[in-house]
């Protein structure tokens, strides 16, 4: 059976018993794809209420919880949590990425899908996970590459993270996604296209592989390799009908 399949099975099952037994259940973090899965099965699923949680606004991974406080007349706990990491000696400590960050926990043996967002702001990270995950990383997380660090987990309030953008702007010949995508990236029409073909193209969180798709004021469109972007103002048209656009690149 394939993994999209399996995903299906897995969705209905857990939504199943959220309702037969009146609990809250939930997914492990999912990729985008696997979100766009969700999105294509939700409307079947109508019977249990559920949403995506990601922990910050604008995530690429997230948990679908199965279950409401309205449905089930008590609020259940969100199994998803944050943890600070930041280095032990602040003068000592280098400008680690993402990617740092992700190696050192793999190399502690965790899944990724038990983890989910990892924002990098200058020397501190803040990784969104699952509690028993955050356990691990407090007592076994003491080193990302050459710099020592200390794991603390924290609320929500206190993630310091600010989302940064970066804005671009210009002509595309229309508002179709696959001009958007060539403006935002620098990318050719062609490769814009493979693009979507290769399904690695997400427009507010849903799978698209055609480029005449229209996207809109406020859509959050996510290309996997290159990042993700909002669709920002429209200025006039210039004489040769090209739409002026402002983009906002998140970094």
């Amino acid at each position: 059976m394939k993994e999209e399949e399996l995903l299906k099975k897995r969705l209905l099952e857990l939504s199943q018993k959220a309702y037969t037994q009146n609990i809250y259940t939930y997914t492990h973090f999912l990729n985008e794809y696997e979100q766009s899965i969700y999105k294509e099965v939700q409307k079947d699923l109508t019977f249990v209420d559920s949403h995506l949680e990601g922990g910050h606004e604008y995530f690429t991974r997230a948990i679908v919880i199965f279950g409401s406080e309205e449905m089930f007349g008590y609020k259940g706990e969100i199994p998803l949590v944050c943890v600070r990491i930041s280095p032990v000696f602040d003068k000592f400590a280098e400008l680690l990425t993402h990617r740092d960050y992700l190696g050192a926990l793999m190399h502690l043996g965790i899944e990724r899908h038990q983890i989910g967002d990892i924002l990098v702001d200058k020397k501190i990270a803040y990784v969104f996970c699952f509690e028993h995950i955050a356990e691990v990383l407090e007592k076994e997380l003491v080193k990302v590459r050459h710099t020592q660090v200390q794991v603390t987990k924290i609320l929500s309030e206190e993630v310091k993270f600010t989302q940064k953008f970066q804005k671009k702007e210009g002509f595309v010949s229309s508002m179709r996604l696959d001009s958007v995508i060539s403006l935002a990236f620098g990318l050719s029409r062609k490769n814009s296209a493979l693009l979507l073909k290769g399904q690695k193209v997400f427009v507010n969180g849903k799978l698209l592989i055609g480029g005449d798709h229209k996207v809109e004021t406020g859509d959050a469109v996510s290309v996997r390799g290159y990042g993700k972007f909002l669709v920002g103002t429209l200025g006039k048209q210039s004489k040769k009908g090209r739409q002026f656009v402002v983009l906002e690149i998140l970094c």
